[in-house]
C-alpha cells in the first residue's frame, strides 16, 4: 500500500509521471549496466533487425533459399568453420545497446553492419553447399585447405581480389585465405549495383564475380536444401557471465591505469586529424583513408592476441585479456587513433608486446 501511495503522490491529476524522462532513462541503464549479458532477453530488434531482414532479401531475390542460422553471441561477425551459423555481435541487438558499443569500444554504422553479414552470408553459403569441394571453385579462389593465418602480408596493388570489408577498415582481406577471397566476392555479388563495370579492368576480380554470378545465379547450386547444416555455435549470448558494466569496462572509479595505457598506444599508433576526422563523419575519404581504426585492427587480430598472451604468461585466464583489450578499444576509439595500411604488421607486434607487459603487471603488480 506504501507504494502504491507513493506512486500517487508522484503523478499529475492527469495520471503522467512527475519523474523526469532523463532520470527514468538513467536508472534504466543503470539497471541494464548491473545485468549479466546472459541474463537479458535478447533479440534483433531496430537496426539490425532491419539489416538481417535486407540481407535475407537479398538472398531471396538472387534465388538462394538457404539462410543463414544468424544468433546473437560474443564479439565481432564470424563463422564457424564449415558450419552455417553466423555470430552477430550480442552487444547490436538492440539501440539501448548498440549505443553503449559506440560509445565505449567503437562505432558501428548500419552500413558497416551490412557488410558484415553479407559476407559472413557468404561463409555460411560456402559451407552450406559445400561450394568449396568443387574443381572449379578450387581453381578459382585457390585451396581451402590452405592453412589459415591471422597475420598476412598482401599485395595493396593487386587488382585479383575484390575489396568489400575495405571500406569498413578490413584492409585487403580477400587476399587472406582463399575462404576469404570467396566470401569478400560473394558480398559483392550479393550487394548488386554495376559491379561488371566498377571492375572492368581488374580481369581477374572480376572472373571471380562472373564465377560466382554463374554458379549461384545461372545453376542455381544455391537452391533447396543444403548439405550441410552444422550449427557451430561456440559462444551464444546467454553462456557470457559478465555484467554489461564488466564487459564494457564501465565503473564509477578512475582507473588510473588507464593513463599509461594511453602513453603507451600514443606510442605505437597515430591520431587522426581533426579535419580528416571531419571529412570521414561525411563519408568522404581523404589522404589518411588507407589508415584502419586501432580500435578495429586490435579487434581484428583479438583470437591472435589472446591465445599469445594467454600462452607466453602460463595460459592466464582469457577473460582477463579480453577485458584488458577492450579498455585498449575504447582508449583507441576515444584518440581517434589509427594503423596505416603499410605498418600492419609492425604494430600487431608492438601492441602484443605492449599487451603482455600490462596483462603480467595486472596479474602481479610488476610495477
Amino acid at each position: 500500500m506504501a507504494v502504491a501511495a507513493l506512486r500517487t503522490r508522484h503523478r499529475t491529476s492527469r495520471g503522467a509521471p512527475l519523474l523526469p524522462t532523463t532520470v527514468v532513462r538513467e536508472v534504466g541503464q543503470q539497471k541494464l549496466l548491473a545485468t549479466r549479458i546472459c541474463d537479458l532477453d535478447l533479440r534483433p530488434l531496430g537496426t539490425l533487425a532491419e539489416c538481417v531482414e535486407q540481407v535475407i532479401g537479398e538472398l531471396h531475390a538472387k534465388g538462394i533459399t538457404f539462410v543463414p542460422a544468424y544468433y546473437l553471441g560474443d564479439d565481432d561477425f564470424w563463422t564457424a568453420d564449415r558450419a552455417v551459423s553466423v555470430n552477430v555481435p550480442w552487444y547490436l541487438s538492440n539501440p539501448a545497446l548498440w549505443g553503449l558499443v559506440n560509445d565505449h569500444l567503437f562505432e558501428y554504422t548500419r552500413e558497416e553492419v551490412l557488410m558484415y553479414l553479407r559476407h559472413e552470408a557468404g561463409h555460411a553459403i560456402n559451407y552450406a553447399f559445400e561450394l568449396w569441394r568443387r574443381r572449379d571453385w578450387t581453381q578459382t579462389f585457390g585451396d581451402f585447405r590452405r592453412p589459415y593465418r591471422d597475420v598476412y602480408n598482401p599485395n595493396p596493388w593487386s587488382r585479383d581480389y575484390v575489396r568489400y570489408l575495405h571500406r569498413a577498415g578490413m584492409y585487403h582481406y580477400a587476399q587472406k585465405h582463399p575462404d576469404e577471397d570467396w566470401a569478400e566476392t560473394f558480398a559483392v555479388w550479393l550487394e548488386g549495383g554495376p559491379w561488371r563495370r566498377r571492375h572492368r579492368d581488374w580481369q581477374v576480380a572480376l572472373a571471380k564475380l562472373e564465377y560466382v554470378d554463374r554458379i549461384v545465379g545461372i545453376e542455381r547450386s544455391c537452391r533447396g536444401n543444403p548439405t550441410n547444416v552444422r550449427l557451430g555455435m561456440r559462444v551464444p549470448y546467454t553462456e557470457i557471465k559478465e555484467t554489461v558494466a564488466e564487459y564494457f569496462d564501465i565503473g564509477d572509479s578512475l582507473d588510473l591505469d588507464l593513463l599509461e595505457y594511453r602513453k603507451d598506444l600514443l606510442e605505437i599508433f597515430a591520431r587522426r586529424p581533426p579535419r580528416a576526422r571531419a571529412i570521414a563523419a561525411r563519408g568522404l575519404t581523404s589522404r589518411t583513408a588507407n589508415a584502419q581504426s586501432a580500435a578495429r585492427f586490435i579487434q581484428q587480430h583479438q583470437s591472435i592476441l589472446v591465445d599469445r598472451i594467454s600462452r607466453w604468461i602460463g595460459d592466464s585466464d582469457k577473460r582477463v585479456i579480453l577485458r584488458f583489450l577492450r579498455q585498449l578499444q575504447a582508449l583507441c576509439t576515444h584518440e581517434h587513433m589509427v594503423v596505416p595500411d603499410s605498418r600492419r604488421t609492425e604494430k600487431l607486434v608492438e601492441v602484443t608486446v605492449v599487451a603482455t607487459w600490462h596483462v603480467v603487471d595486472g596479474i602481479h603488480r610488476l610495477s
